[in-house]
């Protein structure tokens, strides 16, 4: 649905030449993406479009990112800053979003030699979790014979359950042993076939991680004696 983006165009704050810095953050990784500018029509369009639309100042035009490369920003979310003066746009990227290749523009990180050059930021390691949940539904239709988690949905609940229960018992043993790798490769199995579990059952991820927040900033016993209350 397109957005109501006359609030937004109201709160922001164009320099002399009608234009705001927009930044394009990747909305699962966190990885900035980009940065360009942006006039009104182009934060309209944008809003209208669901793709992430900027304006160039060396060609004097208006452009869609991936309009010519197919490397598209499928904006999910718009922001203004409390000051007015940026944008934010939180993006689905389809490809890379530098013009070289890279998957972001702030390649070069500086370092005690100068400025280096790498893929961009790290990704934070927790988005690892969600990756891993698309990959186990991607392969749900694949070949049982080629893909283990195929074979453990087809199998159904009694072979799920019971890998959930083998790796959660092997991860209660392994943690008083204080083999902290081993730790984290069982603890990491648990994680793996609880994923295969949520799939089976038709729960996104996404709404596991939903729960954790609405908890943050309250207590573990408030929250235990609320679900019992409930209950």
């Amino acid at each position: 649905m397109p957005l109501a983006v006359d609030s937004l165009l109201a709160a922001v704050r164009f320099d002399a030449l009608g234009l705001v810095s927009v930044v394009a953050q990747d909305q699962v990784t966190g990885v900035v993406r980009m940065q360009a500018f942006a006039n009104a029509d182009a934060l309209e369009a944008t809003a209208v479009t669901g793709l992430a639309t900027f304006w160039s100042r060396s060609r004097n035009e208006q452009w869609q990112k991936g309009g010519t490369s197919g490397n598209v920003l499928r904006v999910r979310e718009m922001r203004v800053d409390c000051d007015g003066d940026a944008v934010l746009y939180l993006v689905d990227a389809e490809g890379p979003s530098c013009h070289t290749g890279r998957t972001s523009c702030f390649f070069r990180p500086l370092g005690a030699e100068g400025l280096g050059e790498d893929e961009g930021a790290p990704e934070p390691s927790s988005v690892i979790v969600s990756r891993v949940a698309r990959v186990i539904a991607a392969r749900r239709a694949e070949a049982t014979e080629k893909s283990y988690v195929a074979s453990l949905l087809a199998a159904g609940w009694p072979k799920i359950l019971g890998k959930i229960a083998e790796e959660t018992r092997e991860v209660s043993e392994a943690l008083p042993a204080g083999d902290a790798t081993h730790t984290a490769h069982e603890a990491a199995d648990v994680i793996f076939h609880l994923l295969v579990g949520l799939e089976a059952a038709g729960v996104p991820v996404d709404d596991v991680f939903a729960e954790l927040r609405r908890r943050f900033g309250t207590s573990g016993h408030v929250e235990k004696t609320s679900r019992a209350a409930k209950t």
